[in-house]
């Protein structure tokens, strides 16, 4: 199965010069809108593998006879848990670099897991010449 790469030169036939940036704004501005939905999503997994691992902590206490099941599903729900939290703190450095770096720095601050998941400088992007 072959993919097509998109024709980024072609134009429509009543767009004016001007409108490139205004509809690459827009553009921007939807795919930021996308990466913050992505981003609580991202957090509510990780919420919720959280969640679900303490229900396995709190069975495996309570009965003995599945304890060592229940440590391995809880051990392993905490690692999704992190995984999860990654993933929305990659996604939030993103919405630094591209977005209103104020109001990403406040998303990311409040579902960050550890302090490397908090960047406070966006990372420099390369200037067209």
């Amino acid at each position: 199965m072959t993919t097509q790469k998109p024709n980024k030169s072609h134009k429509k036939a009543n767009e004016k010069p001007g409108d490139g940036s205004a509809q690459n704004a827009e553009q921007l501005a939807s795919l930021l809108h996308d990466l913050e939905s992505l981003q609580a999503y991202l957090q509510e997994r990780g919420r919720h593998s959280y969640e679900l691992a303490q229900r396995f902590l709190v069975n495996a206490r309570r009965d003995s006879s599945s304890r060592a099941y229940d440590e391995r599903q809880a051990t392993m729900l905490e690692y999704q848990h992190y995984i999860w939290q990654e993933i929305a703190g990659r996604v939030s450095q993103l919405l630094v670099a591209y977005g209103d770096p104020e109001s990403a720095i406040t998303d990311m601050t409040e579902g960050a897991t550890d302090d490397a998941a908090i960047t406070t400088q966006a990372p420099a992007r390369e200037q067209d010449s």
